[in-house]
């Protein structure tokens, strides 16, 4: 196929630049050479090289035979703004999605502003043509700005408009349903928060992340968890085919990573965590198999990277399958800080996993349970967990979430092997206003059991030792996968430490294994409330999230082509003469990183690692990246291996610069 030649960019005035090189040499006299030395400086004394600020700005510039792009008139704005309204928020739509219309011509990206009466408080940058603005006023109207900004940084007009953030009427026949408002968030009788060490918090959120649960984490490859205290039943009777459903409206994993809704049929804290991951993806609407899960649990995985979306329903092998798929339709493609609203429907014909309504999963499975723990878990992606969890809530048959009586720390120690290993209670405190409790452990075996004995476990607390079984009947010791186990313990053996604060334990294993082969990863208790009792007022909620990752660049790549339009492929040869180096960001992966993009102040080129080209991208502000066409020849060039670094500058020192590279021979 012939190709029309590539327009060449045009050239500003006097752009053409030649670079000297100086040139030192040695000076020989007499045959010798003559070094002058100075004495060495005492290494006590010697002051610090001061490090350089990182840059900020990007210079003009053009190097020798470099044509660089000049801007041209600047965009236009948004043609039409949707709006959705919901408790606290709105979603904000100026594309084909949900807008039906196009998004204006050479939009690199969009600065979105809003506030009370014309303030523009707050102010973001972004790449997809829908954002979300969180923690606002109920029945307040917002004013708000969108403006279109290009390659260069300019800005067009603002389209604006006006919305009021309100709860939508809803009609849905709610057993439980918890929407995160309250001064203390999440509720402590409603929910309990897990993680296998101490690296994941879930508190209110604050400032634009205000009235709504905010889970973050540094915990790599482990989820955090979310268990309701409230037991998930299914109706007796199904309703048009319906057993019940399972509800969560959250903008994870918009970012990346996982959304992992579990229902178990028995009191676990945290399931899974098999070293072999979960199943890849296979036919949809079909159940698959992940040994991993304790018997009769369903699960629901939404795994979300770069652009793609992936629905499964997981189960314990050897759970009956109806051999009929669940018609589903193509997951849409994530929209970066968007909560959408998930749902895990249990029918009498399977199991759906709808999306904002709209069936994309599903498994041809049954519960045979009539009551399950429901756990909510999040994965984070690359730079970790920060999701917004807007709402949690049940359909079905009626629950109660029982009354609390405030736990105090489980301090559960190693799982120990030696009859002598007793615990010493001496000197410690009853714990009062209780009928007893559930010590709820998760072990994490690093051995498989060799004889049906290795899975027997004890609790030792209180100075007396009771018997613990598994949290779901059946689930087998598997090397590496948490096996939750529970053990009832009378009121009298709820005896404080020393320290009068919390609650020392003992797991005992089979004296046969190794101490060290199983290891305890979590470790709670639930209380018995006296009759009678309600549960306690909330605590001063002074927790907060952790530091959200900082807003990152677009990411950068280039495109070389001959003049003649063609693309050159990586590993071919670039001809001799003309050729034309496009540079383009990738502004949604840089957006997935923090939830927004930082603000650009312009590219730079080089070739070999010398400067030929530096674009400024900061005409009526922070530019987001764009597309850019370089003119060049390679003419001069060795023949050989030579590289094209792009580096992306940012206007902030927390996010310096972005780089990517073009290897070419000639």
């Amino acid at each position: 196929m012939d190709h029309e030649p590539l327009p060449v960019p045009p050239s500003r005035p006097a752009r053409v630049r030649r670079i000297a090189a100086i040139v030192a040499g040695l000076v020989l006299l007499g045959g010798a050479i003559v070094v002058l030395r100075t004495p060495p400086e005492d290494p006590s004394q010697a002051t610090p090289r001061p490090v350089p600020p990182p840059q900020t700005t990007v210079r003009e510039f053009a190097g020798e035979g470099v044509v660089t792009p000049a801007p041209g008139a600047k965009p236009e704005p948004p043609s039409k703004i949707v709006t959705k309204s919901s408790l606290g928020t709105l979603q904000l739509w100026w594309g084909t999605a949900v807008a039906e219309v196009a998004e204006p011509k050479g939009a690199a990206g969009y600065e979105v502003r809003w506030g009370h009466a014309g303030t523009n408080e707050y102010t973001r940058l972004v790449a997809q043509p829908t954002t979300q603005l969180d923690g606002l006023e109920n029945s307040a109207p917002y004013d708000i700005e969108i403006r279109t900004i290009d390659s260069y940084g300019q800005r067009s007009k603002p389209a604006k408009t006006t919305a009021t953030p309100q709860e939508a009427e809803d009609k849905t026949p709610w057993s439980f349903r918890d929407t995160f408002t309250d001064r203390v968030t999440p509720d402590p009788v409603n929910w309990r928060f897990f993680s296998t060490t101490d690296c994941g918090r879930a508190t209110t959120g604050g400032g634009s992340d205000g009235k709504r649960l905010i889970v973050s984490a540094q915990c790599g490859a482990e989820p955090v968890g979310l268990r309701a205290r409230a037991p998930f039943r299914l109706r007796d009777a199904p309703a048009d085919g319906e057993l019940g459903r399972f509800v969560v409206v959250t903008d994870h994993p918009s970012l990346g990573g996982e959304l992992l809704v579990d229902l178990v049929p028995g009191p676990a804290d945290l399931i899974d965590g098999s070293p072999n991951g979960s199943p890849k993806p296979d036919r949809p609407g079909l159940a698959q198999d992940n040994p991993a899960l304790p018997p009769g649990t369903i699960r629901v995985r939404v795994a979300a990277r770069d652009d793609t979306t992936d629905v499964q329903v997981l189960v314990a092998p050897g759970t009956p399958r109806m051999g009929t798929a669940v018609a589903t339709q193509p997951v849409p493609t994530a929209q970066v800080g968007l909560s959408v609203r998930w749902e895990v429907v249990l029918r009498t014909d399977g199991v759906q996993v709808l999306r904002d309504g709209v069936v994309v999963g599903g498994g041809d499975v049954v519960p045979a349970w009539r009551e399950a723990t429901a756990l909510v878990g999040l994965l984070g992606g690359g730079s970790g967990l920060y999701a917004g969890i807007n709402l949690i809530g049940f359909v079905g048959a009626p629950t109660a979430v029982p009354v609390l009586v405030v736990p105090p720390p489980v301090d559960a120690g190693p799982v120990v092997v030696a009859a002598d290993a007793g615990l010493s209670t001496t000197g410690g405190t009853p714990l009062p206003g209780t009928r007893g409790g559930q010590v709820r452990l998760t072990l994490i075996p690093q051995n498989g059991p060799k004889d049906p004995a290795d899975d027997t476990f004890t609790v030792e607390i209180g100075g007396a030792n009771f018997p613990a079984r598994p949290a779901v009947a059946g689930q087998p010791m598997t090397r590496g996968v948490r096996y939750p186990v529970v053990a009832d313990v009378p009121p009298e053996a709820l005896v404080l430490g020393k320290d009068g604060n919390t609650l020392p334990i003992r797991v005992h294993g089979p004296v046969r294994r190794a101490q060290a082969a199983t290891r305890v990863v979590s470790a709670s208790v639930e209380l018995v409330a006296p009759e009678g009792a309600v549960s306690p007022a909330a605590g001063s909620g002074t927790d907060v999230p952790l530091p959200r990752t900082k807003p990152a660049l677009a990411r950068p790549g280039a495109t070389l082509f001959d003049a003649a339009g063609k693309p050159i492929t990586e590993g071919a040869k670039v001809p001799s003469g003309r050729v034309v180096l496009e540079v383009r960001t990738d502004g949604p992966a840089g957006q997935r990183v923090g939830g927004e993009l930082a603000g650009v102040a312009g590219v730079e080129v080089r070739l070999d690692g010398q400067r030929i080209a530096g674009i400024p991208t900061v005409a009526d502000g922070p530019g987001v990246g764009g597309v850019w066409r370089l003119a060049l020849t390679t003419n001069g060039l060795t023949g050989g291996n030579h590289s094209f670094e792009i580096r992306l500058i940012g206007t902030t020192p927390t996010a310096a610069f972005a780089v990517s590279y073009r290897p070419f021979t000639v």
